[in-house]
């Protein structure tokens, strides 16, 4: 399961970083709840310095965030289209 402070929850929901997936867990866009719990678990650990970055992890946290970036991306510009498509092409 995934845990934000409320800030940083709406945060996410504001870029389009969050999403749900067919069992209605909170996920990262882009990703499983298994690349969620671990992404975050490794960004806590980066941001507090603690994390390995010579196991493999590095190179699956930038694996998992450029599929994440381009997931949202992708999100960002359906909601972009769909609100540039007149109301009557709707």
């Amino acid at each position: 399961m995934l845990e934000f402070q409320p800030g940083a929850r709406a945060y996410l929901l504001e870029i389009r970083a969050l999403s749900t997936d067919k069992d209605d867990n909170e996920v990262f866009v882009g990703m499983t709840i298994d690349e969620s719990v671990w992404y975050q678990k490794y960004l806590d650990e980066s941001f507090s310095g603690t994390a390995d970055r010579l196991d493999g992890s590095q190179e699956k946290y930038l694996a998992l965030h450029d599929r994440h970036e381009e997931a949202r991306q992708t999100v960002i510009e359906a909601e972009s289209q769909s609100q540039q498509t007149p109301a009557a092409d709707r």
